[in-house]
Formats: C-alpha cells, sequence, structure tokens
C-alpha cells in the first residue's frame, strides 16, 4: 500500500470509529431520557 491509500484507509476508520462511538452516545442517551425518574410502580401509588 502506497502511504496516501495507508493514509486514506486509516482516516476511513477513524470516522467509522468516531461515528460509531457519537451514535452510540446518541442512542444511550435517548434511551436513558425516555426512561421515567422514578419506578413506574411508585408512581401509580
Amino acid at each position: 500500500m502506497t502511504p496516501s491509500r495507508l493514509r486514506q484507509c486509516g482516516a476511513l476508520t477513524a470516522r467509522l470509529a468516531i461515528g460509531l462511538t457519537i451514535g452510540f452516545l446518541l442512542h444511550y442517551l435517548l434511551y436513558r431520557l425516555s426512561l421515567p425518574v422514578q419506578p413506574f410502580i411508585y408512581v401509580a401509588f
């Protein structure tokens, strides 16, 4: 592999890793925000 091709492959891998990390964090944040603050059993009483 030429250095430019290796750099291009490294940049693609880095962007993929960053994208997956951001996607995971956003998904987890939305999941946590959708949960009720108190457990549902306590809200009923």
